[in-house]
């Protein structure tokens, strides 16, 4: 039994030795793509309506995201994304910031650079839980997404859901243009991940998607609205010039390795 004592203890010591070499490999990782990344987004600044076509065509996205918020998505010029841990070693590799960059709409929405920091908390006594089953959602061990919340200025025309400006909560209309606007995409950048139930739902999961498919793999989904598009048309030339056209010189002016890169990406 001692024997069997003594392994289980050394076993877990190489459990917690894994755990360091894997943080290691990711923080590497981290080091090596994301300069590409820096480069790429560059080249991405010369492709009509880039993240408009990406976030359109990812299936997920759209699962949290109101209808009505579309509009203003498709206002989304720019995103950047960087791993907080590349400036700061003791940072978990899956803390990062993610900066929106929003073209304005004249009468109704202002244009403006949001940014928003998700870090990962392993202490569920910080969460204020109104039900007991939510608890089951917020691992310890694995930990969870959370972040403080920033502000962002809402277009005029959602006034009525907008929750800062609602002054009646307690009538039945109140109480659902509130429940509407807590839904919406704006409300999102309020999220802290403290407050389930009381915040923008799933606000984490929105951040997960962003961070780790959407924001690495977007040329994937850019290249798949094009061939989406060619199969509705059934004639490429009839799409060579429009803005899905995944622009030449975003892969002429890549390295070869990456520019194999994302043609293997988008042939998946």
């Amino acid at each position: 039994m001692e024997a069997t004592g003594v392994a289980l203890n050394k076993l877990a010591e190489l459990e917690e030795e894994l755990e360091v070499v894997d943080k290691d490999v990711e923080l590497f990782k981290l080091k090596k793509v994301q300069p590409i990344f820096k480069r790429r987004d560059k080249l991405l600044e010369d492709v009509p309506e880039f993240w408009k076509v990406v976030l359109s065509q990812h299936g997920d996205f759209g699962n949290y995201v109101r209808a009505g918020d579309l509009k203003y998505i498709d206002a989304i010029r720019k995103i950047d994304l960087v791993p907080l841990c590349l400036d700061d070693s003791s940072c978990d590799p899956r803390d990062f910031r993610i900066t929106f960059y929003f073209d304005g709409i004249d009468g109704d929405f202002e244009g403006q650079e949001v940014s928003k920091v998700f870090k990962v908390c392993y202490d569920k006594s910080k969460v204020k839980f109104s039900r007991e089953e939510d608890e089951d959602d917020y691992d310890e061990d694995l930990g969870f997404l959370t972040s403080e919340a920033v502000n962002i200025k809402w277009p005029k025309s959602y006034d009525w859901i907008n929750p800062l400006k609602i002054e009646d909560k307690s009538s039945s209309e109140g109480k659902r243009n509130y429940r509407i606007g807590m839904k919406s995409f704006f409300a999102w950048f309020k999220w802290t991940g403290l407050k389930p139930r009381k915040e923008f739902p799933d606000g984490g999961g929105l951040a997960s998607l962003l961070s780790e498919d959407i924001y690495p793999h977007c040329i994937k989904y850019y290249a798949e609205a094009q061939r989406d598009l060619v199969d509705e048309t059934g004639d490429d030339e009839e799409v060579s010039d429009g803005p899905l056209q995944l622009d030449d010189v975003l892969l002429e002016s890549m390295s070869d390795s990456e520019n194999q890169h994302v043609i293997k990406k988008a042939r998946k």
